[in-house]
């Protein structure tokens, strides 16, 4: 079980790319892209995922041990807090002790999915990768 600290610690670790960092902002994409820390001694994965249906739909995440996430940037979906309460999108889902990546808070809209994406890297302190595709 992660605790609070260890997250937190965990998101504001540097991080680099594993290998080469080139992201895909296609419509469709789901992907994902190796990350480590820079003592090579923890290691991510980056989740890109954009919809194919709707051109607004993208999801960026930081999973740590395959199975926990970190940090999630929603680009369109609203989301329902734990208490209740609604969240409308974009919005940001990180790690709390307890309940996991459940709770998220809004943030002000992004002008484009590459806009979203540099602003997610910054946050979970990765540097933005290359990126093609996805101009929306």
């Amino acid at each position: 079980m992660l605790e609070q600290w260890q997250a937190r610690d965990l998101l504001r670790m540097p991080k680099i790319y594993s290998r080469d960092a080139l992201v895909d902002l296609s419509a469709g994409v789901d992907d994902d892209l190796a990350i480590e820390s820079e003592d090579g001694a923890e290691f991510f994965l980056l989740d890109v995922w954009r919809s194919r249906r709707s051109s607004r739909k993208a999801r960026f995440q930081l999973r740590y041990r395959r199975g926990i996430v970190l940090a999630r940037l929603c680009t369109s979906i609203p989301h329902t807090n734990p208490d209740g309460e609604h969240i409308g999108a974009p919005h940001l889902h990180l790690f709390r002790e307890g309940y996991e990546a459940k709770w998220a808070e809004g943030l002000a809209p992004f002008p484009t999915h590459r806009a979203a994406l540099e602003d997610f890297c910054k946050r979970i302190n990765l540097p933005t990768p290359d990126i093609q595709g996805g101009v929306v």
